[in-house]
């Protein structure tokens, strides 16, 4: 999975590959922890991908959209877990990976892949970053086939309105490719949690997420004026305006959505969680 700068993104640890530590440099400071603590610290061997021993898969993916699914130790294991519960990465050690990674394109490939899980009955995870604090990306350990939709393809700034200030992007862009691509035109989101760097847009609307360094507009719904998103029962889309005053927002049932979804009934047909397409 390539991150904002076209980098692979660490498996075991926070960030990108290049950025990881060498063994070296781990020894050197299991020996400053050791001094300090008066205890024998080892650092563990560095996880390589190819040298994990990960359950088999549980299912194929059909003919239909097997071009875009991986199933290679290294896509596995990248997202077997959310950022609060990836401690036993350290140690190579995911007991709980998805059966498929799926990286759709697309808007007809995103539908095939949910249609796939919706019809089976599997579930299906949207991932953007895997910066969640609460579990979100994390495979549910009680069910059989688990499927994780990367939407790392969804990452472009599709149309700026200049006279509006406004944007329409998708969900799958980090927050650094998203302020590159809105600087040429002369305009910024001014959104920067403190993910900024590992997390996308769809990530932030779903969790409701707040600006570590905002001081004026806090929370990413104040910036959401439409959203589109599909669901197992088909596409859902707000209207476009920049502000109203006729009763509930209609954005609400998407913005903070991720708390929601674990409260969903895990045996119905809702367990499918659909990827956002945002604007």
């Amino acid at each position: 999975m390539a991150s904002t700068t076209g980098q692979r993104r660490s498996f075991w640890t926070w960030g990108l590959q290049s950025e990881e530590p060498t063994d070296a440099q781990r020894r050197e400071h299991a020996v400053e922890l050791s001094k300090r603590f008066g205890v024998e610290i080892t650092a563990p061997t560095i996880p390589k991908a190819d040298d994990l021993e990960l359950r088999a898969p549980r299912v194929e993916a059909p003919a239909s959209i097997a071009s875009f699914c991986r199933t290679d130790n290294y896509e596995r294991a990248l997202h077997t877990y959310s950022a609060d519960d990836r401690g036993p990465a350290v140690f190579g050690i995911f007991p709980n990976p998805p059966d498929i990674v799926a990286h759709p394109g697309n808007e007809q490939e995103l539908e095939a892949v949910l249609d796939w899980c919706d019809s089976n009955d599997y579930v299906a995870i949207p991932f953007g970053g895997g910066s969640s604090v609460v579990g979100g990306v994390t495979p549910p350990i009680d069910r059989d086939v688990v499927v994780t939709i990367d939407m790392d393809r969804f990452n472009q700034v599709l149309e700026v309105d200049e006279t509006s200030r406004a944007a329409r992007i998708q969900a799958g862009v980090f927050g650094p490719a998203l302020e590159d691509q809105l600087r040429p035109h002369g305009f910024t989101l001014r959104h920067f949690p403190q993910s900024f760097a590992g997390s996308t847009l769809g990530g932030w609307i779903a969790t409701r997420s707040g600006g570590h360094y905002a001081t004026n507009h806090t929370r990413i719904d104040e910036f959401v004026e439409s959203v589109r998103m599909l669901t197992p029962t088909g596409w859902y889309e707000s209207r476009r305006l920049p502000g109203s005053g006729a009763g509930p927002d209609p954005n609400r049932l998407v913005v903070g959505s991720v708390r929601a979804a674990h409260r969903l009934d895990s045996r119905s047909r809702r367990n499918v969680r659909g990827s956002t397409i945002l604007g």
